[in-house]
């Protein structure tokens, strides 16, 4: 078990997305516990402690305490139309958020705006994660928010809570909805800016981060655009699920599960065990709140009373979030009505939206050390809609 935990610890970097029965509910503890299966505090074949820790490192191991950067730190490239301003943001919970607004220094105010939504892991403002090579070289938010801003969109950026520059957290014990208020406070304090134009504010997010929009979006018509990239379509329990399969599948098995498959046990009883090992202390709380809202939470109900224009970007290769997750969010936004709704899927590329031949989550470290950047593909997908959205969201109909 050291050694698989050692391995798993060394290679995720994202949050898994992952999909299976729409619209389950999360199974009690009893349901779980099926038959055949066994759950052992010291010597059964994947226990609630090692579970816990493999998980964490599954959603959480790549993150280390990041420092509170200066200003300069975020400035734009040289010669770039656009400025950085350092901002301070305080939300209702009471903790203050840092953060980067980019502002373009062409054209005149007042301009469109996006606010940029991070997963569920401890980020800063640019996306980014760790310290440690070559997880620090991935910053997709700095390049999303270049692009944008050299096409007249401002951008809004935070260190997540506790994070960075940051006040509040730690992130872990706060749920997808308290995380929603971090980014309203965003959203509010851009509409209370005069050289923002309230008609035209739009949210961006990433894995969770899309969960997060589609919560906000959902509550607040006012939105004008949303992008959800490698967004589920499935509760966190299911989600986890089809991760814990992809694992076993890529031979991410201790020894004793691996003898007994070569003694014929199947995928499905290893499956079984893992799920009851995960479940059971996640319904009683032991692993905070995040976890328990997380594995029961649903996107669809709510994406169906979303109105905004919605951007659906998913990787074809994407093992943490499959792609067949994409059109069924897409059908649950049209089913509240909501037809203008854009489905991209983007050819070879995995959950981080990078070029990636089969996108399996155990090799993230060694792609990162030579494949890191978001393409100009896909930059221009999400800077073309966006322009396209926020340009007429003033006067728009809802759908």
């Amino acid at each position: 078990m050291l050694r698989l935990l050692m391995q798993v610890n060394h290679a995720f970097l994202a949050i898994c997305h992952v999909s299976a029965r729409r619209g389950d509910s999360m199974p009690s503890a009893k349901e779980v516990a099926m038959p055949g299966t066994r759950q052992r505090d010291g010597n059964g074949p994947m226990t609630t402690r090692a579970t816990a820790s493999l998980l964490g490192m599954l959603l959480f191991g790549c993150a280390d305490a990041l420092p509170c950067y200066p200003p300069s730190h975020f400035a734009p490239p040289a010669g770039a139309p656009y400025r950085a301003e350092e901002v301070r943001i305080a939300t209702p919970d009471g903790h203050v958020l840092a953060g980067t607004l980019t502002l373009s220094t062409r054209g005149e105010p007042p301009f469109p705006a996006v606010v940029l939504i991070s997963g569920a892991h401890a980020q800063n403002r640019d996306h980014m994660q760790s310290n440690r090579e070559p997880v620090r070289r991935y910053r997709p938010f700095r390049q999303i928010a270049d692009a944008l801003s050299r096409r007249g969109i401002a951008v809004l950026r935070l260190d997540d809570r506790g994070v960075g520059c940051s006040g509040g957290g730690p992130l872990l014990e706060a749920t997808k909805v308290e995380r929603a208020d971090d980014t309203r406070a965003g959203l509010a304090w851009l509409r209370g800016r005069e050289e923002m134009d309230p008609q035209r504010l739009g949210l961006l997010g990433i894995s969770e981060g899309a969960d997060i929009a589609l919560i906000i979006a959902a509550d607040d018509e006012a939105v004008a655009a949303i992008v959800l990239m490698a967004a589920s379509g499935a509760r966190g329990w299911q989600i986890i699920e089809s991760q814990q399969r992809v694992l076993i599948e890529n031979d991410m098995l201790t020894d004793e599960e691996r003898a007994r498959l070569d003694s014929g046990a199947d995928i499905d009883e290893l499956l079984e065990e893992r799920m009851n090992g995960i479940l059971r202390p996640a319904a009683r709380g032991a692993w905070g709140r995040w976890w328990q809202h997380a594995l029961i939470w649903d996107p669809l109900p709510v994406a169906r009373r979303v109105t905004s224009p919605v951007l659906i970007l998913h990787g074809a290769n994407d093992t943490n979030v499959p792609v067949d997750q994409a059109e069924p969010l897409a059908a649950a936004i049209r089913a509240g009505g909501n037809n203008d709704v854009t489905v991209r899927i983007l050819p070879g590329h995995n959950h981080l939206f990078l070029e990636d031949p089969d996108g399996f989550f155990r090799r993230y470290g060694d792609l990162l050390a030579h494949t890191n950047q978001l393409s100009d593909d896909v930059l221009r997908l999400i800077a073309d809609w966006l322009v396209e959205e926020l340009a007429g969201a003033g006067g728009q109909q809802r759908h």
